[in-house]
């Protein structure tokens, strides 16, 4: 939270906020609903609105514009891909098997697509030539209110409408006490 104090305090006195962009994720399941937490409890003090936009259009390669594919491991023995194109989350996440994500990748690359994810490549268990053509990338916060100024006024609008919620890629996965 450190870094969020400093941002805060770096706002000249008598000067506001318009808006808090929030990176929705994917992320762990606790990062992403912190990091709303904060984002809407900000704009509530601040009085100002609190909108959610994908991490994944906080990417270099993203914000790049052009076809991209957001690749990671979505735990639990899967892997996901999501496509973006001009900046933008287009589609549902979609849940892939590891070998599955091999061929996945293998054609974003011969049909021209930049290929990042989030974490160290080697999670991805792609062959070693493939693992060239994906870069790590982390989100940026500039990048991110980059993402939001990209919307239309109407898109923009909509995504007011709608309070922040996480890019989850899946149900939440939730035991249930054993009974005694």
């Amino acid at each position: 939270m450190n870094p969020l104090g400093e941002a805060l305090e770096g706002i000249p006195e008598g000067e506001g906020l318009g808006i808090v962009v929030i990176g929705t994720g994917p992320g762990s399941y606790n990062g992403a609903r912190v990091a709303i937490a904060a984002g809407q409890g900000i704009g509530m003090v601040r009085g100002c609105a609190a909108v959610g936009v994908s991490s994944l259009e906080a990417l270099e390669t993203t914000r790049a514009g052009g076809r991209c594919l957001a690749v990671g491991d979505a735990r639990r023995g899967t892997m996901f891909a999501v496509r973006l194109e001009e900046g933008k989350v287009v589609g549902e996440a979609e849940l892939l098997e590891a070998e599955d994500l091999v061929s996945r990748v293998e054609a974003a690359v011969e049909e021209g697509y930049g290929v990042v994810t989030l974490e160290d490549v080697g999670r991805l268990l792609l062959p070693e030539g493939l693992e060239k053509a994906v870069k790590q990338e982390l989100p940026q916060a500039r990048l991110l209110l980059e993402a939001w100024w990209a919307r239309s006024e109407g898109e923009r609008e909509a995504v007011r409408k709608v309070p922040p919620e996480p890019f989850y890629l899946r149900e939440a996965y939730i035991t249930t006490p054993r009974k005694k």
